[in-house]
């Protein structure tokens, strides 16, 4: 089994047990690839290098409420991750402090539809947390 499928296999392992147990709090985490690393430097000039990517248990419930259906995208995060074709960076407030955050929205094509994933980054720590993820048609 190669190593994005075993990472996938994990996360769709976290997904479940979150969904299943609303007290279930777990998260998993990777470094970003360097092909991931590559292209957003080499297309859209954005320094991603020593980023770890963490979908947390919440995250994962957020997405669940906000986006039923979507959920199941997820288990694919690290494969969007290398595939996509655009990186937008984004300023928006945070609700609880109201102070700006740093976004970055990761879009992969598929036929019929994009994929947006919104990573929250944290420049000073080098984290992309997972804020959401959904299907554009």
């Amino acid at each position: 089994m190669r190593e994005l499928e075993k990472l996938e296999a994990e996360i769709c392992n976290l997904v479940e047990l979150s969904l299943s147990d609303k007290t279930y709090c777990d998260q998993v985490s990777f470094l970003l690839s360097e092909k991931t690393i590559d292209k957003a430097w080499k297309h859209f000039f954005i320094d991603i290098r020593d980023y770890t990517c963490v979908i947390h248990s919440d995250e994962i419930r957020h997405i669940k409420n906000e986006h039923h259906d979507d959920v199941y995208l997820i288990c694919k995060i690290p494969y969007y991750l290398e595939k996509f074709v655009k990186l937008e960076r984004n300023i928006v407030s945070d609700k609880k402090t109201g102070k700006p955050v740093i976004s970055l929205i990761f879009i992969k094509r598929n036929e019929n539809n994009s994929v947006k994933m919104v990573k929250t980054n944290l420049s000073r720590e080098k984290i992309l947390r997972l804020k959401t993820l959904f299907e554009v048609v």
